[in-house]
């Protein structure tokens, strides 16, 4: 069996949108208790950042909830009655307030090296 080390490169770029009334010390001091130790926006930025390259537009953040994409709740299966329609918005999922993940660019063209690992 070839074994092949692949190296892959890629940029991503967002503007993470964050509502310092909302994210205040007091939502961030409940979210220490039971999540990460971020005691500043900028560690949340960074977090919701990397989230997003990872994992992309799911839906769910854990400790923040249903977060937008480009000002929009992204809608889930949960979303939707039994026959396939869009539930009436006061019967969707709340997206979590006060954070927004703005995409600038998520790199399609990733620069892929490729090695052959010899045993």
């Amino acid at each position: 069996m070839k074994k092949f080390k692949c190296t892959v490169t890629r940029t991503d770029e967002y503007i993470i949108e964050i509502d310092e009334n909302i994210i205040n010390d007091e939502w961030m001091r409940h979210f220490r208790s039971y999540m990460y130790s971020f005691y500043t926006l900028e560690e949340h930025a960074k977090h919701l950042a990397q989230f997003q390259a990872r994992i992309g537009d799911y839906d769910f953040i854990e400790g923040y909830g249903h977060v937008k994409r480009n000002g929009k709740l992204l809608f889930s299966g949960e979303d939707y009655d039994s026959q396939g329609r869009l539930l009436p918005e006061d019967q969707r999922r709340e997206p979590g307030k006060g954070i927004n993940i703005v995409k600038v660019n998520e790199d399609n063209d990733c620069e892929v090296e490729v090695e052959e690992i010899k045993d």
